[in-house]
């Protein structure tokens, strides 16, 4: 019988771990990353890298040398020119930055998968993606929905983009700037509806919107139409002002009857805020007022938001001076679920 001895054993199993070793490091490709080196003007930056397999064109985040606080800008890469012996640099061009914090030499540009959560992009308006070409997660887009309750902000959906909730209300992004969307299940009950949305102004701080809502009421043989219009502010770094103005063009009989649902007929006003949470949830608190009510109402909400679903809680109130649980004059809870892809 063939004899193994323990100095045979060590060396086989060094042999073994130097291979599986050797195998890892052919496998291991460091991530991407460089440098600011310096400031050209206010919007042209360098950095320097060891690596050239860098892509024309691509939005790449700043990240702060203080790790505490992550992201802090976006660049885009306008061109790689070598400088040196696996020495290269990279000419950006700076699209957004914080507004509470500078980007300074030393910080650093790296490729960062944001279609997935990432503990180092925090939430911020500044830090809200509205490139339609990159593949992000929904927590770092602008908010469309707010809920059946709450309505919609002045955003629109990316290009090809989808917006499903579980009560069946389906919006599409036929182009970046224009939204289209209906409520299916109510299309077979007797109620066909179509909405668009459309972008008419865009800022890095302001966006203005304005659509159409009509529904068709087979059984009452009536129509509604509404005009809607929409106004996004940017307050702060963490504060967004949503201002919603409804006008019931035609009207039906039961319009006032149903203002818990937005631009179902009746005319209403609504101002609100959306704060973003560090983690990218959003806290949703404003008064509305509608017209044919003469009523004042509100509401409060929280809205979990995930890498493609959202989740939202809500209390609101249709008419504050009635003490009572009822969704027409009073008080009311309300659940959401909703994806977006």
């Amino acid at each position: 019988m063939c004899q193994f001895s323990s100095k045979g054993f060590f060396y086989l199993v060094f042999t073994i771990a130097l291979l599986l070793g050797r195998a890892g490091w052919a496998e291991y490709v460091p991530y991407k990353t460089a440098s600011i080196d310096r400031f050209i003007d206010y919007q042209k930056i360098t950095a320097l890298s060891d690596r050239d397999d860098w892509e024309i064109g691509e939005i790449l985040p700043i990240i702060s040398q203080n790790a505490n606080l992550g992201v802090i800008g976006f660049v885009e890469l306008n061109s790689v020119i070598p400088v040196g012996f696996k020495k290269f640099e990279l000419r950006l061009k700076l699209l957004r930055q914080s507004r509470k914090y500078f980007i300074q030499t030393g910080d650093t540009v790296r490729r960062m998968d944001l279609g997935i959560h990432n503990e180092d992009y925090t939430g911020s308006t500044e830090l809200l993606i509205h490139q339609s070409q990159m593949n992000v997660s929904s927590r770092y887009r602008p908010l469309f929905y707010q809920g059946v309750a709450i309505g919609e902000t002045a955003q629109t959906l990316f290009e090809k983009e989808f917006l499903v909730t579980y009560l069946g209300s389906l919006s599409y992004g036929v182009k970046d700037w224009f939204t289209i969307g209906s409520v299916l299940p109510a299309n077979l009950l007797g109620a066909p509806n179509a909405n668009f949305k459309a972008r008419v102004w865009d800022t890095e701080s302001t966006t203005l919107s304005t659509g159409l809502a009509f529904t068709r009421l087979v059984k009452d043989d009536e129509s509604t139409l509404n005009l809607n219009l929409y106004w996004d502010s940017i307050s702060s770094g963490s504060l967004i002002t949503h201002t919603f103005l409804s006008l019931g063009l035609v009207k039906w009989k039961g319009a006032a009857d149903a203002s818990a649902i937005k631009a179902l007929g009746s005319s209403s006003f609504q101002t609100g805020y959306e704060v973003i949470l560090s983690n990218w949830d959003r806290f949703l608190i404003g008064p509305s007022y509608n017209f044919e009510k003469k009523a004042l109402g509100g509401y409060l909400s929280y809205v979990w938001v995930y890498d493609r679903f959202h989740f939202q809680l809500s209390a609101n109130a249709t008419d504050i001076t009635h003490l009572r649980a009822s969704a027409t004059d009073g008080y009311y809870g309300f659940f959401d679920l909703y994806w977006r892809f």
